[in-house]
């Protein structure tokens, strides 16, 4: 009895893996990857395998850098949302 191994997985597919945004999850790369699969008339690549390559796709970008000093002001923004001075009381009362 032999052993049964899954089809390669095809370098169109793997280049959307690749291309997928990064907010964009497994499972719903996996949905557009094997819509594409579909269409070409390959083998629908299983969620594991996608998410193998979607993992190693996302650990070759660069990490997004978060501005700080805009995040922190946005930050108070929304502290002070309520009404103007809300962020100071929130802090004063230590919320």
């Amino acid at each position: 009895m032999g052993t049964t191994a899954a089809p390669r997985i095809d370098d169109r597919l793997r280049r959307l893996i690749a291309g997928s945004s990064s907010g964009e999850t497994a499972a719903e790369v996996t949905r557009l990857v094997g819509a594409l699969a579909e269409d070409l008339r390959l083998a629908r690549p299983s969620y594991q395998q996608v998410r193998v390559h979607l993992n190693e796709a996302r650990a070759d970008r660069p990490p997004a850098r978060v501005k700080t000093r805009r995040a922190l002001e946005l930050v108070d923004l929304m502290y002070d949302y309520p009404f103007p001075g809300a962020g100071d009381f929130c802090r004063r009362m230590g919320l």
